[in-house]
């Protein structure tokens, strides 16, 4: 009797174990295919008179297609535009002039195959 008992306890735990194991595999398998969040992030900065504005776009993958059209305002006067494109992941700048004292707002538009993000802006004024 204790020898079923024993045999019971045994397949309980081997049972638990494997159960363990299944769901061990599950969550490392689908942390491993787990995408990237797709992402814009922009930043805009000062030389003297130059400013030089910086665009950095992720995708969800890396194979992934990407365009994003930049601006660089200030006020309602646009003193550069610029776009690229890429695969997975862009990183893409320019710089123009600009005058001390005034404010810049520097804009992207991005698509992460063909589909629109929001808009991500930063406003910034040269010392």
């Amino acid at each position: 009797m204790y020898e079923k008992g024993g045999d019971f306890v045994k397949k309980r735990i081997f049972t638990a174990f494997l159960t363990m194991l299944v769901v061990l595999a599950v969550a490392t398998t689908a942390f491993a295919v787990q995408d990237r969040s797709a992402s814009v992030n922009v930043d805009l900065t000062f030389s003297g008179t130059a400013a030089t504005g910086s665009v950095s776009v992720d995708g969800n993958s890396s194979s992934d297609t990407i365009s994003v059209y930049v601006e660089l305002w200030r006020g309602n006067i646009l003193i550069k535009s610029w776009t690229d494109s890429g695969t997975g992941s862009i990183d893409s700048s320019r710089t123009a002039t600009v005058a001390h004292g005034k404010t810049y707002t520097l804009k992207a538009y991005a698509t992460i195959n063909g589909v629109s993000l929001p808009m991500a802006s930063v406003t910034r004024t040269c010392p």
